[in-house]
């Protein structure tokens, strides 16, 4: 370990010396853009882009799962915070293999067709602790992201390690990496020449794709003048993140968008950097299934079309996927889960969001007019409707953006819309007696004079989701709520029009050449046949909502759209002559319908035949099984655990001299303390997790007591022992004990050892070094003795800077014993361990469990795991780690919660194999139990995901052969 530091520091002096090569290709001749749009050698795209971490999934073969469920969903781009802390454990030293090879996940991104976004800070945010700054830049004189020497040393040695994967990852070398951010919401503070060098440094390593900001809200910041971006947008949370409230919205969704970007970069497309996809939950709060309702897929229906009709054509959701804050990785104010409510969850499963995400996705994948649009006068004959009109700068096709005037409202609310068509202006639907609904929170977007494949589209009255052209006809598939009127008009010779498939009550007009159809949304799908009598075919698939959900519309490599009814999840089609190749997942026993060319007499779902029959309506059917429902797994509450005691540091006699002496008198945090010496961890070189300090201090007959002033983040604890005595464990910052003279030690010295559990450090978004808030104590003193001192030693984790596993990273380990003994390892040797079974009885300070189980989950199928507490007591206060084959997978506050089940991702576990669970447990209270743990499914699916390898995960052995 120590050779692979060395040679990371030599690369990193080496790298220093010159630049990372340049592209082969001028990125920014292949990415250009005007005010409507970015283009990609000069073809329009609709940015429809999902944030997703890597550093929060430390599974690579999982990346594919994700990236491969972003295409699905139709989204075509990812946008990327690439975080400095995880990277770097010390200054000097960076790590970009294993589960931080992000080269590989820029691979991985371009396999898949997803375009990205890269982030790469220095800061990011993102809910990580310092923000994305790694812990050794708490130490450095003057204020981050700003100019000044030492700042301006740390943040160009991060880019220039980090672009030596990221300029070979461009668009022009053949990558996917699009487009280029300039640090990260960063309005207040500003400093032009910071950014002016953050700019020059990128272009010096390389980077040559147009560059872009992130503004936290409609400011201008660097769109124009000293410090300016390419590309500016903006952040947008509209709904805020109180999850606890999830049906309260505001009143009207943001309607000035597209003024704002024409009166500060009109030449600019309108770029939605950060757009709300769910919401942030903290300790304490109501879950992430609550935030997942506050912006459930009705949102996303109100909130996504609001900003197509303003005209946004560069929309990024934070997040597309969350993942998990694994380790020491989040910041104080949130807890392991980062699910963040997202459209596929924290453990990759799909949400009515997603499903929702995935028609948008396809219409603006599928209607290229969409892309270039600017405003349009819209009428409508309900003052309880807002419309708003968008017309194709090319072409006569017309948009009408239909929602609520009052976003919040559920009403049901009936009206006609005014279009303007090839065939005149006229209210639509145009049939006696019917209406386009609103049916409570929804939006809808009604396309007019629109042409596709052989046909002309006059308008329908309700969303689309794709069309396709199959042999010698045209393919549509229209949906709304079941129950609803539909209406679509084309100009048509039809003089056959047969309905197939679900009852949708339809009917049909044809005057002079404009074929009307008319129907009500069905609880399934209507296949609806026009055939005109030039012979071309138009076959419109009418889809109630529950149905439409459940179309996907894949595309062939060789750009073939295929449109597949019923599964839970497509995640590929390929044809190869008579053949379809399908992948994807079901959740039960599935009815297959697929539209495709005639040509086609075969299906595999993956690689499994599936017997298919064709419908009159040409179409083909069949059936592909469901999972195993029957999967057992472990019952880890009859499992034989292993206990051991694990706090000899609050004994008088335990052996502190390899500690670091905590002796400083002065220190650069801006934060100082109230008394010395300096006890704050990061002084000494402990940045992560839980930190011990033991005082010594001789008798004084004027002591009567112990005054404790702590500094730390929100749901952090802290606990105090003198001479081995609890004194008591504190979630307040400040305490003061009463001490007896029969409490001290009349001879020798009196310890005071004081153990701090941590939950990260804050972020720096004021730009007022906010990060570097110490964690340890601002003043430890003896009441009543002002003359007595007291000489420290501190401990964090193993090495410090110099850490010890180099596989799992700096993140993932603080200062318990049991930590810097290698409990939590696989394979360390407690066979001399107490057994116990859980619920166990009361232990004091703190305290280890481990178990071994195995895990047989059937081949092809994916069953996402995780890990439950489920606590005897509600009041008493406890603080615990979970390790998981050495990884630590969940920092748990049971007087805190919310969370109580920890995903743990494939890889991390081994699914075909043994896994060690280890449980590190610090009673702030007196006394606490540890109550029943349990493994349990979040889901079963047969599933054709990529293969999951198990990651790498060190034993004990390993670590003891090391030193």
């Amino acid at each position: 370990m120590v050779a692979k530091k060395l040679v990371a520091s030599i690369s990193l002096a080496l790298s220093l010396v010159g630049v990372v090569s340049g592209s082969t290709v001028d990125s920014s001749k292949i990415v250009t853009w005007d005010k409507y749009s970015l283009k990609i050698n000069g073809e329009r795209l609709f940015t429809f882009s999902g944030e997703f971490h890597y550093y929060r999934l430390p599974s690579p073969d999982l990346w594919a799962d994700i990236f491969e469920k972003f295409k699905a969903l139709n989204f075509n781009t990812a946008s990327i915070y690439f975080y400095w802390g995880y990277h770097s454990p010390k200054q000097g030293v960076y790590d970009f293999e294993g589960v931080r090879d992000i080269s590989k996940f820029l691979e991985t991104a371009k396999k898949y067709g997803i375009n990205i976004i890269s982030r790469a800070g220095p800061y990011i945010n993102a809910e990580v602790s310092e923000g994305g700054f790694p812990g050794w830049l708490t130490t450095i004189n003057g204020t981050a992201r700003t100019s000044n020497p030492s700042y301006d040393e740390a943040w160009k040695e991060w880019l220039t390690a980090v672009d030596k994967h990221l300029v070979p990852n461009q668009i022009g070398n053949g990558g996917p990496i699009i487009l280029n951010q300039l640090e990260n919401e960063y309005a207040v503070g500003l400093d032009p020449s910071y950014m002016v060098a953050l700019a020059d440094k990128y272009k010096k390593d390389g980077m040559d794709v147009p560059t872009t900001f992130n503004d936290p809200w409609t400011g201008g910041h660097w769109a124009t003048g000293e410090g300016a971006v390419d590309i500016y947008g903006w952040d947008s949370y509209p709904v805020l993140f109180d999850c606890s409230h999830p049906d309260v919205w505001p009143s009207n969704v943001s309607t000035y968008f597209r003024d704002f970007r024409d009166s500060t970069n009109p030449t600019e497309p309108m770029a939605l950097y950060e757009f709300q996809g769910g919401a942030i939950d903290g300790w304490g709060g109501a879950g992430f299934e609550k935030c997942r309702e506050l912006t459930n897929e009705r949102f996303a229906k109100i909130f996504y079309k609001n900003n197509y009709a303003q005209g946004a054509t560069i929309q990024s959701l934070y997040m597309g996927y969350g993942g998990t804050s694994w380790g020491e990785i989040p910041t104080t104010a949130v807890y392991t889960s980062y699910d963040y409510g997202s459209p596929i969850t924290e453990a990759g499963l799909m949400t009515p969001k997603a499903y929702e995400i995935k028609l948008q996705g396809a219409f603006l994948r599928d209607v290229k007019p969409f892309v270039s649009t600017t405003n349009t006068t819209a009428e409508v004959d309900n003052d309880a409707i807002r419309v708003d009109g968008i017309k194709d700068i090319s072409s006569d096709t017309t948009f009408y953006i239909v929602q609520h005037a009052f976003s919040n409202t559920t009403n049901v609310d009936k009206f006609h819309v005014t279009v303007d068509t090839n065939d005149g202006k006229f209210a639509v639907p145009r049939k006696s007696g019917t209406a386009i609904t609103l049916n409570g929170r929804d939006a809808k977007i009604i396309t007019a004079s629109y042409d596709f494949g052989s046909q002309h589209l006059l308008y329908a009255t309700s969303d689309i989701f794709t069309h396709t052209q199959q042999d010698a006809r045209d393919v549509l598939l229209v949906y709304a709520y079941e129950g609803e009127d539909g209406e679509v008009a084309i100009t048509s010779s039809a003089n056959k029009v047969q309905a197939y498939g679900t009852s949708a009550g339809v009917s049909s007009t044809l005057n002079k050449n404009v074929l009307q159809i008319n129907y009500k949304y069905p609880h399934g799908s209507a296949f609806i046949s026009a055939t005109g009598k030039n012979g071309k075919e138009l076959l419109l698939i009418v889809s109630g909502y529950d149905t439409a959900v459940k179309w996907w519309a894949p595309q062939t490599s060789k750009g073939e759209t295929v449109l597949i009814s019923g599964p839970y999840l497509v995640r590929s089609a390929e044809i190869n002559g008579k053949r379809l190749a399908l992948t994807g997942d079901t959740d039960a026993t599935t009815n297959l319908e697929i539209v495709v060319s005639s040509a086609v007499k075969q299906v595999t779902w993956n690689g499994v035949n599936v017997s298919v029959k064709s419908t009159k309506y040409g179409t083909l059917t069949g059936k592909v099984s469901g999972p195993n429902k029957n999967i057992k797994l472990p019952d880890l509450t009859k499992s034989t655990w292993k206990y051991s005691p694990a706090s000899p540091e609050t004994t008088n006699d335990f052996d502190d001299s390899k500690w670091v002496a905590a002796d400083h008198k002065t220190t650069t945090n801006p934060f100082p303390p109230t008394s010395l010496p300096v006890l704050y961890s990061d002084d000494y070189g402990y940045h992560t997790g839980s930190l011990w300090f033991r005082g010594k201090f001789k008798s004084s007959s004027d002591i009567s007591g112990i005054k404790v002033n702590a500094t730390m983040g929100y749901g952090s604890a802290w606990v105090a022992w003198l001479n081995g005595k609890y004194l008591g464990g504190e979630t307040d910052i400040v305490k003061d004990f009463s001490i007896k003279q029969s409490d001290l030690e009349k001879s020798g010295d009196n310890v005071l050892s004081l153990l701090m559990w941590t939950t990260g450090h804050e972020e720096d978004w004021n730009v007022n070094d906010q990060y570097k808030t110490p964690r340890g104590f601002t003043e430890v003193s003896l009441t009543g003795s002002k003359k007595t001192p007291i000489s420290w030693k501190v401990q964090g984790n193993l090495g410090g800077e110099n850490i010890v596993d180099t596989v799992r990273g700096a993140l993932n380990e603080g200062g318990l014993y049991g930590e810097r003994m290698g409990w939590h390892l696989p394979g360390y040797p407690d066979q001399n361990w107490k057994k116990v079974s859980l619920p166990d009885t009361k232990r004091s300070g703190v305290s280890w469990y481990r178990t071994t189980f195995d895990l047989n989950i059937p081949k092809n199928h994916d069953v996402p795991l995780g890990i439950r507490f489920k606590e005897s007591s509600s009041t008493e206060r406890l603080r615990a780690l979970l390790f998981i084959n050495g990884w630590q997978f969940g920092k748990f506050a049971n007087d805190l919660g919310p969370q109580t089940l920890f995903y743990v991702p494939e890889g991390i576990l081994n699914h075909h194999g043994e896994n060690t669970i280890a449980i590190g447990v610090v009673a702030v209270d007196e006394e606490v139990t540890l109550g029943e743990v349990t493994i349990e499914p979040y889901a079963k699916l047969l599933s054709g995901k990529p293969t999951v390898g198990v990651v790498n995960s060190p034993t004990y052995a390993s670590r003891k052969s090391s030193h």
